[in-house]
């Protein structure tokens, strides 16, 4: 399956310019024969979906989705998989930006963040929607606390893919697939120290 999981709805997920209803199209883009759309597949992870090392809703479940194509071989194009395995370099990298108390601030008391942000996207204006999330201090930081533990939830597959890619006969992806290898690594031990110490405190 190259197309993204049938039970996410991008309408409802951010990137760093609005909803990410636009995803969809992007990723479908980066099996393309056509090179420019594969090349704008990569323009929209390196720019919307991971902008300047900032996560949004939408990273963790694009992330999934492009490792599956890294496991699947489904990558038409050296290039194209070099630049697939940068981009999980850097959601492996946003998975260890710290806060106080990353999962206090992503379920807010008496708050329920899905639906408000759902009816927020829903309504006449999603892209004023958007802004009114940002206006919200508590529910901004919900938003963006959800997006970095997404970034860590996929820490193991962004790992298999990286390992995958080792394989590659092109120099090029070894070496991508190397550094994104040791970055998920070094986050994923971070992250677990980091719970350690939150457990022993």
């Amino acid at each position: 399956m190259t197309a993204p999981h049938p039970d996410t709805d991008f309408t409802l997920l951010l990137h760093a310019y609005g909803t990410a209803a636009d995803t969809p199209a992007r990723l479908r883009d980066l099996v393309s024969r056509d090179e420019r759309a594969r090349a704008r597949a990569l323009l929209h992870l390196d720019s919307a979906i991971v902008h300047q090392g900032t996560p949004w809703t939408a990273t963790g479940p694009v992330a999934a989705h492009v490792c599956a194509l890294v496991g699947r071989d489904a990558l038409p194009d050296a290039r194209t998989l070099t630049g697939v395995l940068a981009f999980l370099h850097d959601v492996a990298q946003a998975a260890v930006l710290v806060a106080d108390d990353l999962d206090g601030l992503a379920h807010p008391a008496g708050r329920d963040v899905d639906a408000e942000v759902a009816a927020l996207l829903n309504g006449p204006d999603p892209e004023e929607g958007h802004d009114l999330i940002y206006e919200d201090a508590e529910l901004a930081d919900a938003v963006m606390a959800r997006a970095v533990l997404s970034c860590r939830e996929v820490l193991p597959a962004v790992a298999a893919a990286a390992a995958h890619a080792l394989t590659h006969p092109d120099g090029q992806v070894r070496a991508a697939a190397q550094e994104t290898a040791a970055m998920a690594r070094e986050a994923a031990d971070l992250v677990a120290a980091r719970r350690a110490n939150t457990r022993s405190a």
